[in-house]
């Protein structure tokens, strides 16, 4: 397993520096570029690619990215995916070339053979993509509505079977903490199946309640202050588990229970999604729902070269599990 060392000697800069930004300390004077260094290098660290014959390079791949650098430091799971795609690519013999949404056009892509697109895209994004006439997979979004190959995780599952846990240990008063994601023209926002399906089974157990449930971003400093917010207006009422939609947002939700001197998790218990290497060094460890990270991005890598080899082929939609972690933030 990766250690905290590991991370600050790779990286270059001190273990107290290299806590600190895991966990995503606000007070920490260091550069974009450091911080951005050591996130990085924790989720390489924790990335452990499958060895393959190297051939030589034949193929140009776009992979488009819907996420600023900012906003992928500030959720680690899309970095997670890239990783995985360009290593599966790497060993196929495939040049992987990263561009975000505003850059693809005609000419950025005239010698790329393919396009693998990470995130959720508007209707009229996937129009302007098709229209590029490349062969297409698309990652995190369910795509067989526009005949276009995908691939995606389950994350409907592991909340029926957060709740599930927590009422087995007496725990009927669940919050949850989501996020908002809205597609880069602004013309849409999308559901999430994580706040959808939280509120579909707490409803259908009896055991819903509006004031527990709150919605911001999904970025550390939006875990805490809807922690906060929770804190302050609840007192006494506050839940006794709480569901977060990502790591980075159980992160600010851990350092705001701290302030206010609620222990973790014998007051509050935590579980979060995604399972990213931040994950293993908050304070206690976060319980948390593993994403297929690794397995996404390389069958969408898989099912892009099928595509290349078959263009008539049927499109497919691969849906991975996801696995419910248990460390120290749950009872």
């Amino acid at each position: 397993m990766t250690t905290i060392t590991d991370i600050a000697k790779a990286a270059g800069v001190s273990i107290a520096t290299v806590s600190r930004i895991l966990n995503y300390d606000a007070t920490l004077a260091v550069t974009p570029e450091t911080r951005q260094r050591v996130l990085k290098t924790a989720e390489k660290l924790a990335y452990k690619p499958r060895r393959r014959k190297r051939v030589a390079t034949q193929t140009t791949v776009a992979l488009i990215q819907w996420r600023s650098e900012q906003e992928e430091l500030n959720d680690l799971y899309y970095l997670q995916i890239q990783y995985a795609i360009e290593a599966r690519a790497a060993s196929i013999g495939y040049h992987v070339q990263n561009l975000h949404l505003e850059q693809l056009n005609a000419e950025s892509v005239a010698n790329v053979q393919g396009i693998i697109a990470l995130g959720k895209y508007d209707a009229g994004e996937v129009a302007e993509i098709k229209a590029l006439g490349l062969p297409i997979v698309f990652v995190d979004q369910n795509m067989l509505a526009f005949d276009c190959d995908s691939v995606t995780g389950d994350y409907a599952g592991p909340i029926a079977q957060i709740i599930d846990h927590f009422q087995k240990v007496g725990i009927d008063d669940i919050g949850f903490l989501g996020g908002l994601e809205t597609s880069r023209s602004g013309r849409e926002q999308f559901q999430d199946v994580r706040t959808a399906t939280f509120d579909r089974v707490t409803k259908a157990a009896g055991i819903d309640h509006a004031e527990f449930r709150l919605i911001g971003e999904f970025t550390p400093d939006s875990g805490y202050r809807l922690m906060r917010q929770a804190i302050e207006k609840l007192g006494e009422r506050l839940p006794h588990a709480f569901i977060i939609a990502n790591d980075t947002m159980a992160v600010g939700a851990l350092r705001a229970l701290n302030e206010a001197n609620i222990s973790v998790p014998q007051r509050v218990s935590v579980i979060s999604f995604n399972d990213v290497a931040v994950a293993k060094f908050t304070t206690p460890p976060l319980s948390t729902v593993h994403a297929a990270t690794d397995q996404m991005g390389q069958t969408a890598v898989e099912l892009l070269q099928a595509r290349l080899n078959d263009a008539k082929r049927v499109p497919r939609q691969v849906n991975f599990k996801s696995e419910l972690i248990m460390r120290a933030s749950s009872l």
